[in-house]
């Protein structure tokens, strides 16, 4: 790796939670993945809010892969690359969403010197490779390092030069810094669902508010029936968690992407006489008026 790209990855990179995040826009979010994933404890969980403790932060951007919503704007600095090789470093563990997306940008072996890759690094790699296989890509390889030969000081400086001119637009597979929005397994695998969203209709009275919740466009209302395109969950669990009646599940399943198309029926409420829809036939008041205290005055 060069010397310039070296001392990039050195710094200190500011990380800042975004807008997307769900804790930001869901009261009863229970979301926590990037906290699971930081391992100095620089992330604070507030009840609409997660902080970043610069001084305990060291910006290896855990937490920037982990947030399946790419909330997190930031680099991964402690991850570096040679060529099309991603190279061993056991001060971290990479995780399988992390491989899946390096494979999809060029990068498909892990780069060793001399010491043999950890126990944990060999289960994340199987496990990832076993995944591969099933979506019809190549394993990554383990390769040993090949050193490069000591530059002269001429040829040392017109190096410098020159990468120095291509470092802006430096863009391949392999580059040191990649936008928080391509840490989502869903578009690098357009043909495959890596989640299945089940929804219980017998508890559902398609109330619709995690239709709003999502923003990624799971649910989709139609005429008489609800879809749900499953290939575009990335499990950020916001439907699960604004859900008052605990109708939905997701399921960490891969195969090839499919839809699900719910039928449903539109009926007129008897006590407030606006229109609403139900996936049962012999529900006959709205999902408001079946929770309004009967103690309440009507309004209707």
């Amino acid at each position: 790796m060069s010397l310039i790209v070296k001392w990039l990855e050195s710094m200190h990179v500011d990380l800042m939670i975004t807008n997307k995040c769900s804790r930001q826009r869901n009261t009863r979010s229970s979301c926590t993945f990037c906290s699971e994933a930081c391992h100095y404890d620089a992330l604070s969980i507030n009840q609409q809010s997660i902080e970043i403790e610069t001084d305990r932060c060291n910006s290896c951007g855990d937490c920037v892969i982990a947030c399946p919503l790419s909330a997190i704007e930031g680099s991964a600095v402690t991850r570096e690359f040679a060529q099309s090789s991603l190279i061993y470093r056991s001060v971290y563990t990479p995780t399988e969403k992390e491989l899946l997306i390096y494979i999809k940008r060029g990068v498909n072996s892990i780069q060793i010197d001399q010491a043999p890759l950890n126990q944990q690094w060999q289960a994340v790699v199987n496990k990832t490779n076993t995944i591969l296989i099933h979506l019809g890509q190549q394993p990554f390889e383990v390769v040993q390092k090949i050193y490069d030969e000591k530059l002269s000081r001429r040829a040392f400086f017109t190096s410098f030069q020159k990468e120095g001119k291509q470092l802006a637009k430096s863009i391949t597979p392999a580059s040191w810094k990649m936008e928080a929005g391509e840490w989502q397994l869903a578009s690098y695998y357009p043909e495959y669902q890596f989640y299945t969203v089940e929804m219980d209709k017998q508890k559902c009275s398609l109330c619709e508010v995690c239709f709003s919740f999502c923003n990624q466009d799971v649910f989709t209302l139609l005429n008489t029936a609800l879809k749900i395109d499953h290939d575009k969950c990335v499990n950020c669990k916001d439907c699960t968690d604004i859900c008052q009646e605990n109708a939905i599940q997701i399921k960490s399943i891969i195969k090839e992407k499919c839809e699900t198309v719910e039928d449903f029926h539109t009926k007129v409420c008897l006590d407030c006489g606006n229109a609403f829809h139900t996936f049962l036939h012999e529900v006959k008041k709205c999902h408001i008026c079946i929770n309004r205290d009967p103690e309440w005055l009507s309004p209707y």
